[in-house]
């Protein structure tokens, strides 16, 4: 969680109060007793204040839960995405993750364990990505990653690798941890983020169809 309003509030408050002890000061020549005792006082009730604040930007902006960006953020940060994208010509990879057989994990295993899957698969997915990706939780066992200047190339084959293999690490010997992966491309699949989440959620169904039936190859590729 980030500090940036305890040290606003706190910075405002401690310039605020020293101008106004410099004042009488300069004027007066001596500062109350009472100046010095509000001071920390004053800083105290202003670093509380600003942690409300940082509390409560953190989760508008992050999931509660794993503690990665939440849809609400995502859907702001893609909506200038776009405008800075369009300026530049640039290219981005939407990701669309599902968790494979996520009812089992619940059901054999209990809603506890579940979370905590839930939180491990978000860890490994921050894991698999580079600096400048995003990575979210787009709702109950769905992920969502963005990817600048990923096109569908071998950059994106080496991510889908890279998430598979994290997952497989951390997969217990009763059932092995696995996603369903749809893609969508900005701008050649799709010039808008509603087409480019249809594009990736139908994808990743399929995939995942074609999984239940077996029928799937276990290397996933960006195709």
């Amino acid at each position: 969680m980030k500090i940036k309003g305890r040290l606003s509030a706190f910075s405002i408050v401690l310039m605020i109060n020293l101008l106004y002890m410099l004042y009488y000061y300069s004027r007066d020549s001596y500062i109350s007793w009472i100046e010095y005792l509000g001071l920390p006082i004053l800083l105290t009730l202003a670093w509380w204040f600003g942690k409300q604040y940082d509390i409560a930007k953190f989760y508008s902006e992050k999931d509660a839960l794993t503690g990665i960006y939440n849809r609400r953020c995502v859907e702001a940060f893609v909506s200038k995405m776009e405008s800075k994208t369009k300026q530049k010509k640039q290219d981005f990879t939407l990701l669309l993750l599902d968790v494979n057989d996520f009812k089992v994990i619940n059901d054999l295993f209990g809603h506890k364990v579940g979370d905590q899957y839930i939180k491990n698969i978000a860890h490994q997915l921050e894991k698999s990505i580079r600096d400048k990706d995003i990575v979210a939780r787009w709702g109950g066992d769905e992920f969502l990653i963005i990817s600048p200047g990923v096109k569908r190339n071998e950059s994106l084959v080496e991510m889908l690798e890279e998430i598979h293999k994290n997952l497989k690490s951390i997969s217990p010997n009763e059932l092995e941890i696995g996603v369903s992966i749809g893609t969508a491309c900005y701008p050649s699949e799709g010039k808008s983020f509603d087409e480019l989440i249809k594009i990736a959620d139908k994808q990743m169904y399929h995939i995942k169809s074609l999984k239940k039936q077996n029928v799937y190859p276990q290397k996933q590729t960006a195709n």
